[in-house]
């Protein structure tokens, strides 16, 4: 299936004086020209599929973010995964994606794990304690977390309003 139409922006192919990837020995390694090239690290599109290499090698532990033309892309175990939704961790900071690509305009709950998370332009705000909208609903959130035990009065943009289980009553 077409991933770029489907995901609704442009990853552009490796350069045409590229093979890509060529399996040598037990690794695969970045050719250009014929020659590895170790400088690089980012995606590669091998038939139809993007992996990320690292100086040059095809990297099978790396999980995390890569860039690759301006765009913040997740791969998983070296390959991107273009259905992931949710955070992953980069540099100590972390980030919420959406089909695989950093979603900077993204501010609201996402679950990871079995907890709900507060993110905002797309990075998970600890600082933030209030209420957030989600899917019709308020909850409250405590220092970047949704705190489900939480049972009082909180002040939203000046106006007080009652929590009970961490869900505006």
């Amino acid at each position: 299936s077409d991933k770029t139409a489907k995901c609704d922006f442009d990853v552009k192919a490796a350069p045409a004086n590229t093979i890509s990837l060529k399996y040598i020995g037990d690794k695969y390694y970045y050719m250009v020209s014929g020659k590895n090239d170790t400088s690089y690290s980012g995606l590669v599109n091998y038939y139809g599929k993007y992996y990320y290499v690292e100086n040059g090698v095809l990297n099978w532990d790396y999980s995390g973010l890569t860039k690759y033309y301006d765009t913040w892309y997740y791969v998983e175990n070296s390959e991107l995964k273009w259905n992931y939704t949710g955070l992953t961790k980069y540099y100590g900071t972390w980030y919420y994606v959406e089909n695989s690509v950093l979603n900077w305009n993204y501010t609201g709950l996402t679950n990871y794990y079995g907890t709900w998370y507060y993110c905002e332009g797309s990075v998970l705000n600890w600082d933030y304690t209030g209420l957030t909208k989600y899917y019709g609903t308020w909850y409250y959130v405590k220092k970047g977390v949704l705190d489900w035990n939480y049972t009082g009065y909180t002040y939203y943009y000046g106006t007080r309003y009652y929590v009970r289980n961490g869900i505006l009553a």
